[in-house]
């Protein structure tokens, strides 16, 4: 279910107490835990992934109960080349495109379950869990997307050290059991999220009612200004809906953290759509859902997006599975983001909060 963000109730810390120019949590701290191995490449992995997926794909329970997992073969080359294997598990996620029909959406998206013991010493070392985003069917469009959706965690690891860090993956899927079902497809694997925490010394605070208000300022203009620039309205910071607020372990303050893109527009995937209560009927068309930020921070938030354009562009260039026909469909609709805050006419116009003054 997708929700709506109320940005009227405060739950946590008053505004007042929040610091405009506060430092992110890992910047406390001169040396701050390292990234996940897995992530500080970003040279595509390639890698087998061996299970029953005719009975993996049936499983699309959505319930919160449902623990069921299956046992699988996670192959892969490692750094050197050599092909390192071991067992895994896998379970299926999501919502969504787990309640949609096969017809629609074939594959699922998965969470692959590690014993760290038999990872030890390979880039999956100290990893418990982690989420991998799949195709949707195997329409190349699909795989596209994936493309598309890879580049926006990447773009949003631009602007913020709290995002979660992703890595592309060549990904064949074999089923023992049925040798034609054999396909390969890109995918990403995701970071875990109390770890995105940790690397930035702090914790993942799992509270609702929480809204814009309650947020760091900066670090809350950022992230939506950014769910406008890839023209994303699936989320909900009051209901944790595709949102995380992370807390610093050094002070009382808020820190918001978006997520699971795959309803922005920049993909534009063929099943996604808008929420009824919204005044938009496609994803491609932007609304801002974000709350009021005062005239000088939207203004510095517009100057760092507009610094980095090259390397928001950049993101997409570098991916070499990316159509010329896709990347020109990508950077057109980022185009039209930059036109608007380059604009101060139609960034006053775009960027009217849904929130009342003082929230």
């Amino acid at each position: 279910m997708r929700l709506l963000a109320p940005c009227l109730v405060l739950t946590l810390a008053a505004p007042a107490a929040l610091l405009p120019q506060a430092s992110t949590p890992a910047q406390t701290d001169s040396t701050p835990p390292k990234t996940a191995r897995l992530f500080r490449d970003k040279e595509p992995v390639t890698m087998w992934l061996q299970a029953d997926f005719k009975t993996v794909l049936k499983d699309r329970d959505t319930s919160e109960a449902n623990t069921r997992r299956y046992p699988a073969v996670l192959r892969f080359l490692n750094e050197k080349g050599d092909t390192v294997s071991f067992d895994v598990h896998l379970g299926t996620r999501g919502n969504y495109r787990l309640q949609m029909q096969r017809a629609h959406c074939a594959f699922v998206p998965l969470k692959v379950y590690f014993d760290k013991e038999k990872t030890k010493g390979s880039i999956f070392g100290g990893e418990g869990s982690l989420k991998l985003t799949t195709h949707c069917n195997n329409g190349d469009r699909f795989e596209q997307n994936v493309y598309v959706e890879y580049a926006i965690n990447s773009m949003y690891n631009l602007f913020t050290p709290i995002s979660l860090n992703v890595r592309l993956a060549t990904i064949t899927y074999l089923d023992p059991g049925n040798p034609a079902f054999t396909v390969t497809r890109a995918g990403f694997w995701s970071e875990d999220q109390d770890g995105m925490a940790k690397r930035n010394r702090g914790k993942i605070l799992m509270t609702q009612r929480a809204t814009g208000a309650d947020m760091e300022p900066r670090q809350a203009a950022i992230t939506d200004v950014f769910q406008y620039m890839i023209g994303n309205t699936d989320f909900s910071l009051y209901a944790l809906h595709n949102m995380r607020i992370v807390q610093s372990d050094t002070a009382v303050i808020y820190y918001p953290m978006a997520y699971d893109f795959d309803f922005a527009g920049l993909v534009d995937a063929p099943y996604a759509r808008p929420d009824y209560r919204l005044p938009i009927k496609r994803v491609t068309d932007r609304l801002y859902r974000g709350c009021a930020h005062p005239p000088e921070l939207f203004e510095e938030v517009a100057g760092m997006f507009k610094s980095k354009k090259t390397d928001v562009y950049g993101v997409l260039g570098q991916i070499k599975g990316l159509t010329p026909a896709r990347l020109k469909e990508a950077t057109g609709y980022l185009d039209e983001f930059y036109k608007t805050i380059s604009d101060p006419r139609e960034m006053k116009r775009e960027f009217r909060s849904v929130c009342q003054e003082g929230t």
